[in-house]
């Protein structure tokens, strides 16, 4: 049986991580145009960590600012 950590800055860690993580499935899904999965997912993110996912929307838009033409040429 795994033995779960006592420090809370660890458990913290890891709802970060999970949500982000959730957060990222979220958008593959959204590429795939299976909206109502990314939108389950999205809601576990946000129970979880919500700057977890204002941090993804952070780097979207950062990535966007480096090639204004990423949308574009990622729809083909």
């Amino acid at each position: 049986m795994a033995k779960q950590s006592k420090d809370p800055a660890q458990s913290t860690d890891n709802r970060h991580e999970k949500a982000r993580d959730l957060g990222e499935a979220a958008l593959g899904k959204l590429a795939e145009g299976r909206e109502a999965e990314a939108d389950q997912l999205i809601e576990e993110a946000k129970k979880l960590d919500e700057s977890a996912l204002k941090e993804i929307v952070a780097d979207l838009e950062e990535d966007a600012g480096s090639n204004p033409d990423a949308a574009k040429n990622s729809q083909g």
